[in-house]
């Protein structure tokens, strides 16, 4: 048996690179392993749809956020996918992308189909802010995740391991935590 498979790199839950929005940026196999993998935070954040979620909300969801953090925002968007309310998705305010990238985040991730505006809301020659701030400042960036069944926000490290496909600007990845035991 042989399995053909065609589709765009930014197919169901996958990780962005810089190259995604800037030219001659890096690519995901310009990266080593251990760049998509890192404590864990799970920051839990409910907005109502097209909702922004800001500063103030990452700084009240109760997780100290450290440098090499991959930090997961459950909005509960992810629990939408598949129904016609999803692309009514709640989107991270600029003021939050600078302090994910003030604390030194390696990564971020959304259970929702982006980070930006939600495609209905977005106006006329939109620039994906978010993504620019931070794939523009080393942090990649995860979509599309289901965040529904993790309940520990802390004590769990999380990888995200793209498809290997040189020069890529995104691609699939299989993201999963492994919980540590309590001592």
């Amino acid at each position: 048996q042989i399995t053909n498979c065609s589709f765009a790199t930014h197919t169901g839950t996958h990780i962005d690179a810089p190259v995604h929005f800037f030219p001659g940026g890096k690519a995901l196999d310009d990266y080593p392993l251990e760049a998509f993998v890192g404590p864990g935070r799970l920051l839990r954040v409910s907005k109502e749809p097209f909702g922004v979620i800001s500063r103030e909300d990452l700084e009240s969801a109760g997780e100290e956020v450290r440098q090499g953090d991959v930090v997961l925002i459950r909005t509960g968007w992810g629990a939408k996918y598949g129904q016609p309310d999803y692309e009514t998705n709640p989107s991270i305010g600029e003021d939050a992308a600078r302090w994910l990238v003030e604390r030194g985040v390696k990564i971020m991730g959304i259970d929702a189909l982006t980070p930006e505006f939600a495609y209905p809301k977005r106006p006329k020659g939109y620039a994906f802010p978010i993504h620019r701030i931070l794939l523009g400042n080393g942090v990649f960036v995860i979509e599309h995740l289901n965040l529904e069944r993790l309940s520990i926000t802390r004590g769990m490290t999380v990888a995200a391991f793209p498809l290997p496909i040189r020069g890529a600007d995104g691609a699939p990845a299989r993201v999963f935590a492994m919980v540590e035991e309590p001592a």
